[in-house]
């Protein structure tokens, strides 16, 4: 499975992890990754069915505006 929006091209981003230390110091950080929200959808455009994967934030302005959908063809 791609990692990566079809439609938006939302990937993994990389943040840090920073537990507090002594008081307000920062001691230690540790690197992390975000994912992004990925799902496995099948669409009908134009009696073809495309297999995408997406994230929930593009599904939901699908579900909204299914004109959208045609982003995945181009």
């Amino acid at each position: 499975m791609s990692k990566v929006c079809d439609i938006c091209q939302k990937g993994a981003k990389k943040g840090n992890l920073v537990p507090r230390g002594i008081g307000r110091r920062v001691t230690s950080r540790t690197i992390r990754r975000q994912m992004p929200n990925l799902r496995n959808r099948r669409f009908k455009i134009d009696g073809k069915t495309i297999s995408a994967t997406i994230c929930a934030s593009c599904l939901k302005r699908i579900k909204k505006d299914p004109s959208y959908k045609r982003k995945l063809v181009s």
